[in-house]
């Protein structure tokens, strides 16, 4: 028998509490819009008026319930209501956590999105990662747009197929660790996400003097434009 009483209690209490909610709208409208406080406004609440009719309804079918199956319900229904409109208004800052979750669970994932932009969140260490393949053969990048062109490690040039026999290390350029020398190649293929950019100019770095592959310029030149907003790289192909 307690059963069929907490039913009871459950469903009037969430009956009272939407008609709570819905009188509280109706009278002063919606409480993120300054606007709409109007504690003047005694214009027709029908659907207020809606609600109550059944909430009595209610009662009359189900019977008469309990004082505590009543407490309990409201509690069960109002609870569940505030954590909905918490998690609401605080919708912005969840999903930005959602983001730094998955930066540390899954570093340089990128997600095609419906629209056709790829997303890649950034990492615990606050860089943005990119999974990628280079001739085929998987690479690991680091976003360097500071980078004027595509630098492979020597260890991911080898691998994606370009021999030292036909590396020439003649061309200067400028790192944090001072002046150095790199190999220009031509790319055939790079691939992030379900995008593939081809024909990409780029440079080979000496064994041991970069220790991640950078995606510079000449592969963010390919896109129809890049941006970056709190945790997310949003790349338009």
């Amino acid at each position: 028998m307690g059963g069929p009483r907490q039913i009871r209690g459950l469903v009037v209490a969430a009956l009272i509490i939407i008609c709570g909610v819905m009188i509280f709208l109706a009278f002063f409208g919606n409480p993120s819009d300054p606007e709409n406080i109007n504690f003047d406004d005694s214009g027709p609440r029908l659907v207020a008026l809606s609600a109550l009719a059944f909430v009595f309804l209610a009662s009359f079918i189900f019977g008469q319930p309990k004082i505590r199956e009543i407490v309990q319900g409201t509690l069960f229904w109002g609870g569940l209501c505030a954590l909905l409109v918490v998690g609401y208004t605080y919708r912005t800052d969840l999903v930005q956590a959602g983001y730094r979750v998955l930066g540390a669970l899954a570093p340089g994932l990128a997600v095609t999105q419906p629209d056709g932009s790829i997303l890649i969140v950034r990492d615990a260490t606050g860089h943005f990662v990119l999974d990628g393949r280079v001739n085929g053969a998987q690479t690991h990048f680091l976003l360097d747009t500071g980078a004027s062109a595509v630098v492979l490690t020597y260890g991911d040039a080898q691998r994606a197929g370009f021999h030292p026999e036909d590396l020439s290390f003649t061309v200067p350029v400028s790192t944090a660790n001072g002046r150095t020398l790199v190999a220009p190649i031509r790319i055939d293929t790079i691939t992030v996400g379900d995008h593939s950019f081809n024909n990409i100019r780029g440079f080979v770095a000496r064994e041991g003097s970069l220790s991640g592959s950078l995606f510079g310029l000449t592969a963010l030149d390919r896109l129809q434009s890049w941006r970056i907003e709190g945790d997310r790289l949003i790349m338009t192909p």
